[in-house]
């Protein structure tokens, strides 16, 4: 495998220039800056990724979980228990009484969250509904969906428990990578037969499902991955780019151009659907990011002050992706027993650590991208860099510019460059408020 890395010089990438793109105008003043990415300066935490069991029944080769390095799930317990559960419950209450915060997410995530078994979920989400006491306590997931029966989407709609599905495209592509921990066999064909008997025994499959996360492969036409979704019945999902940084470079790595095609593929043919084209996370907020919108997923450089990952030993961290970088964020210094919920802010610095680099805050396209993911940006001695995707990135905000230019008037555009006023509260992480 021929891998790439980049130079520790802070700035590494060059920002495309102009007329890399054909037909995009020349001079495009930037909507807005990083600002956008970036909650109001008061704002805390308000979601936490709840990681309830550490085991999955796949082994996708490019997981950041288990084949990117960390192997901090091994040393943990396989399940959270209920002593780790009601301490969260009461920082959730401490946390919510000293901010003044009505309404908390908390995501279920693994792992497989699933594989905790239909009896401690209920007993899990019981004891959690009973002992918050914020005003709206908003449940998610993400899980491979491998495992789902009428009886778990039951149980999850008794709960009101939203979820996102990983799917990565047609069997004969996606089993190369998502295979079985058991047998090694494929299981996306699985997965599919499943989603459509839930679907044929009623709507309540659909009333919980959000959507499905898709992590790209470049080997695969973006376009052609649209149109499959689509045809599949799913209306709303996204892309992932493969986690991976200049130390530690994704899986098959051969460099950026892959992904810029497949995006911009994807992206062309998604714009060409018009009024009937699915939702695909990435692109709206993209497109939302140039408007003057705020964005705040954290895969295009949202605020990493709005969540907190909570290991089923209790251990506290920022997003677990950024293991993959090792250092101080591969290792447990903070503890939902002895540290609030917050602490590992100051601790790790997020707020001077996920500042943008100069190349970033002198591009057109900041306000779209955000500077990409953290763990993405990283050079092995810090995140003060573009991301590797930063091209593919960079390409699709300037196609998505030009057909700004080409469709709106003028005078909307020259409106639009006015910053809009923060959010009242973050975009979820996925389509049904998961990200990974």
């Amino acid at each position: 495998m021929d891998t790439q890395r980049a130079g520790k010089e802070s700035g590494g990438a060059r920002a495309p220039a102009g007329d890399d793109y054909p037909g995009m105008p020349e001079a495009i003043a930037p909507v807005v800056t990083a600002c956008n990415h970036r909650a109001p300066e008061h704002a805390v935490v308000n979601q936490v990724i709840l990681k309830i069991v550490q085991r999955c029944n796949l082994d996708c080769t490019y997981c950041y979980v288990y084949n990117r390095g960390d192997d901090s799930w091994k040393s943990r317990p396989p399940v959270i228990s209920e002593r780790v559960l009601l301490r969260l419950a009461e920082r959730i209450n401490e946390h919510c009484r000293r901010h003044a915060l009505s309404s908390f997410t908390i995501e279920l995530h693994g792992g497989e969250p699933l594989l905790i078994g239909k009896r401690k979920m209920q007993a899990l989400l019981t004891l959690l509904r009973s002992r918050i006491d914020a005003a709206h306590v908003r449940f998610t997931m993400q899980t491979n969906g491998l495992l789902l029966d009428p009886a778990w989407i039951d149980l999850l709609a008794q709960h009101q428990v939203s979820f996102g599905i990983s799917l990565d495209g047609p069997p004969a592509l996606a089993d190369r990578y998502r295979i079985q921990r058991k047998d090694r066999s494929g299981s996306t064909q699985q997965l599919l037969d499943i989603i459509a008997q839930l679907r044929s025994e009623g709507p309540l499959f659909d009333q919980l499902f959000g959507g499905c996360l898709c992590v790209v492969n470049p080997d695969i036409d973006g376009g052609e991955l649209v149109d499959w979704f689509v045809a599949q019945g799913v209306d709303a999902f996204d892309f992932l780019l493969p986690d991976g940084n200049r130390l530690n470079p994704p899986q098959g790595w051969t460099g950026v151009a892959p992904y810029r095609r497949f995006l911009l593929s994807a992206f062309e043919r998604w714009h060409a659907l018009g009024a009937s084209a699915p939702r695909i996370r990435k692109f709206e907020l993209m497109m939302s990011g140039l408007l003057g919108g705020k964005v705040f997923l954290d895969a295009l450089g949202g605020d990493l002050r709005l969540l907190c990952v909570l290991e089923s030993d209790g251990s506290i961290g920022v997003s677990d992706v950024t293991r993959i970088c090792g250092g101080e964020y591969a290792n447990d210094v903070l503890n939902i027993f002895d540290h609030a919920l917050d602490e590992h802010v100051r601790r790790y610095r997020i707020d001077e650590v996920q500042q943008v680099c100069g190349t970033c805050r002198a591009c057109p396209h900041l306000a779209s991208c955000g500077g990409g993911y953290l763990p993405h940006r990283f050079n092995g001695i810090h995140f003060a860099n573009p991301s590797i995707y930063c091209e593919a990135l960079y390409a699709v905000s300037a196609r998505m510019t030009q057909l700004l230019h080409e469709h709106l008037p003028a005078g909307m555009l020259a409106d639009m460059a006015t910053p809009a006023l923060p959010a009242s509260s973050a975009a979820s992480r996925v389509a049904s408020g998961a990200t990974r």
